[in-house]
């Protein structure tokens, strides 16, 4: 796995959602969508929704959101 996976796989692991635009400008990951594909064929599950808005033009854009399940183990200590 290369080191711009294992960034993405950590962050995914942590809860943190993805989407291209917060891996290039907090990460320097300019191609996430390849990223995700290793990590499928790795065998992790990963989530993705395909997010439509408006650019800053006010025309039509979409972009995806990837994410992971995280379970949240309870602390007894």
């Amino acid at each position: 796995m290369n080191s711009q996976a294992r960034v993405v796989l950590t962050r995914l692991q942590h809860g943190e959602q993805l989407s291209s635009r917060d891996a290039v400008l907090n990460y320097g990951i300019q191609d996430l969508p390849k990223r995700i594909s290793e990590l499928r064929r790795a065998g992790h599950e990963i989530h993705s929704e395909r997010i439509e808005g408006k650019n800053r033009h006010g025309g039509r854009t979409h972009w995806n959101l990837y994410w992971m399940e995280v379970e949240h183990g309870t602390d007894t200590n």
